[in-house]
């Protein structure tokens, strides 16, 4: 397989097509670049979350996040503003969805946590959500999870850090945290 080029490249484009079209299966790796072009700022880019805000990696730091009510609190509020929930996949995700409806995508493992490969309409069955999704909560104690509108709308109704209506635990977006292992069965 070529090396990759810059993306203005034109031969390294072109030569990147003729691989996929050659191709009668293929593997994906997605990152925070394609979301970009969809509104979502990427996390250690120059105009990165982190980049612009070091304080804010807290909020994805296990340890912190579960001693630092404050943490929790600011986390939640942040969640409500995210443009994670309000983003429109893009020309990359629909063109990924194109490869899988040809029949030659064969896994789409995505490290973005956005959710936009599936609403693009790449299939649940073919793309692993490595870092998880903000699309959904889960109780750290009990592993409970359930869609995350339910608990902003709690946030909302003035919960600023609402706990796990199962066992009373904490809860946080079903994404893989700094100090958090991947899950097995996603690897």
């Amino acid at each position: 397989m070529p090396e990759a080029a810059d993306e203005s490249d034109p031969k390294a484009i072109e030569t990147a097509r003729r691989v996929l079209r050659s191709a009668s299966s293929v593997a994906v790796l997605t990152g925070a670049g394609i979301s970009t072009d969809s509104g979502i700022p990427d996390f250690r880019g120059p105009n990165g979350v982190w980049t612009r805000n070091p304080e804010a990696e807290k909020r994805s730091t296990i340890q912190h996040y579960l001693a630092d009510p404050q943490v929790r609190r600011d986390a939640w509020q942040i969640r409500l503003e995210s443009d994670m929930f309000t983003a429109s996949p893009n020309d990359g995700h629909r063109a990924l969805v194109d490869l899988e409806r040809s029949g030659r995508l064969h896994t789409l493992v995505t490290q973005n946590i956005d959710g936009l490969h599936v609403i693009a309409g790449s299939s649940p069955d073919n793309v692993v959500e490595i870092h998880g999704t903000v699309h959904r909560w889960e109780c750290v104690d009990c592993g409970a999870r359930g869609p995350m509108e339910e608990a902003l709308d709690r946030v909302r109704a003035g919960d600023p850090d609402p706990p796990c209506l199962i066992c009373g635990g904490i809860m946080k977006s079903a994404t893989i945290m700094f100090g958090q292992s991947l899950v097995a069965a996603d690897l």
